[in-house]
């Protein structure tokens, strides 16, 4: 059985990803290219959905059948050592939980199932990436397989894939949470705010999207005034990042923001993954494209749609509240509570709303661009 696992040796895990996935993203560039106008974007094929079902299951049997390796999925191993011990009393479930209950007790029922830890990384892969695409069947299924790029190669969803896990499924179940926000739809508000509370369960620091989530629905209902709100945190970071850092760790938002906020208490295991910490530029010239593409989209165009006000004001408040973190350790771990609907707030306009004349032309050199960027940084910047 262990031979059966690791077929594929865990060095070459992430370049068949970013390869094999960089070549269809050209391909798809390729064909929309060829396009005269908005044909392909208007156009509902199921086959394509049942296309992105298979890709979705290659994807979830190719992650979550890695091999247990510290020196290529740092993380891994830890969570190995945690499921292998739920029953050795040294985890014993809700009670060492730090509060996320909801991750402990499908730990101990894949346990009480006989799942060996290989098969639990299945499953928590299969939550992971069949969540996510769940999320574009929703939001853009007549363009399901290129929204699912647009998530796959976004440049947070590999490394919390096989290193963040706990973070990333919970952002998957808040990211499909936030597709039922409608507050005419009570049944569907009641799904959301169900899906939410299973995600904080999770992972309690998803508490901060999901608050920004309900404030964007109930009372911030404009876009440009998380925009405001996002310049304002650059300022506030500048003058009095620090200090509003120590209150944050001072509310017990995440104890693990105390941990990030010191990296003498992580040793040799934070050296070991070139934490650069202080104000960076580069992080948010990153985070501010779909902030861009919000104001476009939503105060230069005036499309109305509710439900893309909500998944990008979402993400600007969240983004907002990193920023004014940025210079704790392991900051990057605060950027993905708002970076995860990073490729939904690009995507959805793109294949929702008929913005520009030839828009496939403009999808294939935007999906380009973007999917060219996070192979760049993960083969030659971070390579």
């Amino acid at each position: 059985m262990q031979e059966f696992y690791d077929i594929i040796p865990a060095f070459l895990y992430h370049s068949i990803y970013f390869i094999v996935l960089f070549i269809l993203c050209i391909l798809v560039c390729i064909k929309y290219s060829a396009s005269n106008g908005n044909e392909n974007i208007i156009k509902d094929v199921p086959s394509s959905q049942l296309f992105t079902c298979f890709f979705s299951i290659l994807i979830i049997l190719f992650i979550g059948l890695r091999p247990i390796s510290g020196k290529y999925f740092t993380d891994m191993p830890l969570y190995a050592h945690t499921y292998n011990n739920i029953y050795d009393g040294i985890f014993g479930g809700a009670s060492d939980s730090r509060g996320e209950w909801l991750f402990y007790y499908m730990g101990n029922t894949c346990k009480s199932l006989g799942l060996i830890d290989r098969e639990y990384f299945l499953v928590l892969a299969a939550l992971y990436f069949g969540l996510m695409a769940a999320t574009c069947w929703r939001l853009m299924r007549r363009n399901m397989y290129v929204a699912l790029l647009f998530c796959l190669m976004s440049f947070s969803c590999y490394s919390f894939g096989v290193n963040g896990i706990r973070n990333g499924v919970a952002a998957s179940v808040m990211m499909l949470a936030i597709t039922y926000l409608h507050i005419e739809n009570k049944k569907h508000l009641a799904i959301a705010l169900l899906l939410m509370f299973a995600s904080v369960g999770i992972h309690k620091a998803m508490f901060l999207p999901g608050f920004c989530a309900v404030v964007a629905l109930f009372w911030l209902k404009d876009p440009r005034n998380a925009i405001y709100f996002w310049i304002l945190s650059i300022f506030i970071s500048l003058v009095a990042g620090n200090y509003v850092t120590e209150f944050f760790v001072s509310l017990g938002f995440d104890d693990r923001m105390e941990e990030y906020a010191n990296l003498d208490e992580f040793g040799e295991v934070m050296e070991s993954v070139n934490v650069k910490a202080g104000f960076r530029i580069d992080f948010i010239l990153y985070s501010i494209m779909p902030i861009i593409m919000a104001w476009y989209v939503t105060v230069k165009r005036n499309f109305k749609d509710r439900l893309y006000n909500v998944i990008s004001s979402t993400y600007i408040l969240a983004n907002s509240f990193w920023i004014m973190v940025i210079r704790s350790e392991q900051s990057n771990r605060f950027a993905y509570l708002s970076w995860f609907l990073y490729p939904i707030v690009i995507a959805y306009p793109l294949l929702r709303m008929s913005i520009w004349e030839n828009q496939d032309r403009k999808l294939a050199t935007i999906l380009f661009l973007y999917s060219g960027f996070t192979f760049f940084m993960e083969f030659f910047y971070y390579g």
